[in-house]
């Protein structure tokens, strides 16, 4: 195997060997052969000027980083297969993920390091491969089988990325631990993409130990010293995706930045109104995330279990909706003063978190009553909510199909399973299935799939039978079967909804089974076959 490998690093190399002739004055050298005032072989990662002489190559900066043509196009072994050759567009996915805001991530550190950074690049032409598939030929759910040409490259690239890592596991390279952490959030999202979540939350969970060892959290919380060898907007990123898979209940989060928020609340109780939309979001996701683990946590619990434990439930209740009553005085005047002077992007982002907020803290509020009649009296609340979420969709002329931030997708979830009237319900599915979308871990399609099938499962406890289903008298939404709509050109669809079962997806995704919104569906199918 090191043979083989020591093979394939001279056979990469080969090309930047043949430039050794050259007399031009390189321009774009490591930190160490510009220091030594020699010319550097810029070898991308780590030069071999500074690693066949025992010397610790510092790494390029980045506003020298070898230019395209130097560190890729002459990778030996890199071919584009010929149905694929044409469709390539990883210029375009990854600022496709900065989605409602500005991202230094996606708009500059990505695209950098993927022209220096040979693994990284392979990994994000994974990504726009398997993201090119999917606007084809539609979004598979969890346990979905795909094996076509795109799928196939996607995987040939990620192989390319991975031996890239593993040849350099030993080095030196200061820069290498944010080359490895790059790559894995890109093959965390194209397993998202792929519908493999097993896979997908393993290269999370080994890529948010890293950073919880490095402490690389402490700088998202703006009082927190930290020296961390890491970006902090590559450390965010990962930090959304450990809040967004507290919902799937994978064992985290793992970096608890609510924790340092407690801190930080301490240190200043009266903290003025937010200055920039950073500052909002570095203080609503942590809140979210506390959030979403009461939510879970209540929604799977009986009546009995809620009346049992009630006392203590509704402590953790007005606590929550306590520190989301602290955020709103922050929040509410910046939302209202400063949003004409946001660039648009943010003011997008803006209006997300105030969907977010307004409807996690409905749902926070609503999360302990059982009762039909006193959750009716929220009826006009859900509405608001949901009309709310219209209003900001039809903003968006140009709707992103894949971004690593939360927007409508929880918001319309939760208004899907727990607004008061069937009508309201329907309604959210049908905005779901308006937008196919996926914003991190959450899919839109699959947030349309699960909550349908809760409102069949109660339509039924109700005692209407299957033939009823297109005569229910929710409003004019209509409340029928829903089947797969034709879409405009580019925008997904989700493959083979209706022949998708929740069995299907169990039997090849082992961590579905500990995903709260599918064992509160088995649990109300169970009652529904037990009367």
């Amino acid at each position: 195997m090191c043979a083989r490998h020591n093979h394939d690093c001279q056979r990469l190399m080969e090309p930047l060997r043949r430039r050794k002739g050259s007399n031009k004055r390189s321009r774009t050298g490591c930190r160490t052969c510009r220091a030594r005032h020699v010319k550097c072989d810029e070898t991308p990662g780590a030069c071999r000027n500074c690693t066949s002489s025992g010397r610790a190559c510092d790494g390029y900066d980045l506003q020298r980083l070898p230019p395209l043509t130097r560190s890729r196009k002459k990778t030996p072994g890199f071919r584009l297969l010929p149905e694929v050759g044409c469709g390539i567009r990883w210029h375009y996915t990854i600022p496709t993920l900065a989605g409602f805001f500005s991202s230094v991530l996606w708009e500059k550190l990505v695209l950098q390091m993927s022209y220096a950074e040979p693994a990284v690049y392979h990994a994000a032409v994974a990504l726009s491969a398997i993201h090119q598939d999917v606007e084809m030929y539609g979004m598979p759910l969890p346990g979905q089988e795909l094996d076509n040409t795109w799928h196939k490259f996607t995987m040939e690239q990620a192989g390319r990325s991975y031996a890239i890592l593993n040849e350099r596991h030993f080095s030196q390279d200061p820069r290498l631990r944010e080359v490895m952490l790059l790559c894995c959030l890109l093959f965390v999202l194209l397993e998202l993409l792929r519908g493999r979540y097993d896979d997908a939350f393993q290269h999370l969970e080994g890529g948010l130990r890293i950073l919880h060892e490095l402490k690389a959290q402490r700088q998202l919380v703006i009082w927190a010293p930290h020296e961390s060898p890491v970006e902090e907007c590559l450390v965010a990123a990962f930090a959304q995706l450990d809040i967004q898979a507290a919902n799937f209940k994978i064992g985290g989060p793992i970096l608890r930045i609510e924790n340092d928020l407690d801190r930080d609340t301490a240190v200043e109780e009266d903290r003025p109104v937010f200055n920039s939309i950073r500052e909002v979001r570095r203080t609503i996701e942590p809140l979210l995330s506390r959030a979403f683990h009461f939510l879970m946590d209540c929604w799977a619990l009986s009546n009995k279990e809620i009346v049992s434990h009630y006392k203590w439930l509704q402590l953790d209740q007005q606590e929550l909706f306590s520190q989301f009553h602290r955020f709103a005085q922050q929040f509410d005047p910046f939302y209202h003063n400063s949003y004409p002077k946001l660039y648009r992007k943010d003011q997008k982002g803006a209006d997300m978190i105030n969907i977010l907020r307004d409807t996690t803290s409905l749902a926070i509020r609503t999360s302990l009553i059982r009762d039909e009649a006193l959750l009716r009296r929220y009826q006009p609340e859900y509405t608001a909510a949901l009309f709310l979420i219209e209003e900001v969709m039809r903003t968006f002329r140009d709707r992103p199909n894949y971004t690593l931030d939360m927007g409508v997708v929880p918001p319309l979830y939760i208004i899907s399973i727990g607004a008061p009237d069937y009508s309201l319900r329907w309604h959210a599915i049908e905005l779901l299935r308006s937008w196919p979308h996926r914003e991190g871990v959450f899919d839109s399609n699959w947030a349309a799939f699960i909550a349908e099938e809760h409102v069949k499962v109660q339509w039924r406890l109700r005692g209407f039978v299957e033939e009823e289903w297109s005569r229910c008298p929710w409003g004019s939404v209509g409340c029928k079967k829903s089947t797969p709509r034709k879409l405009e050109k580019g925008r997904w669809s989700t493959l083979g909804h209706e022949e998708y079962s929740i069995e299907q997806g169990l039997e090849k995704t082992k961590c579905m089974a500990d995903w709260p919104c599918v064992q509160s569906l088995l649990v109300a199918r169970s009652a529904l076959l037990s009367t």
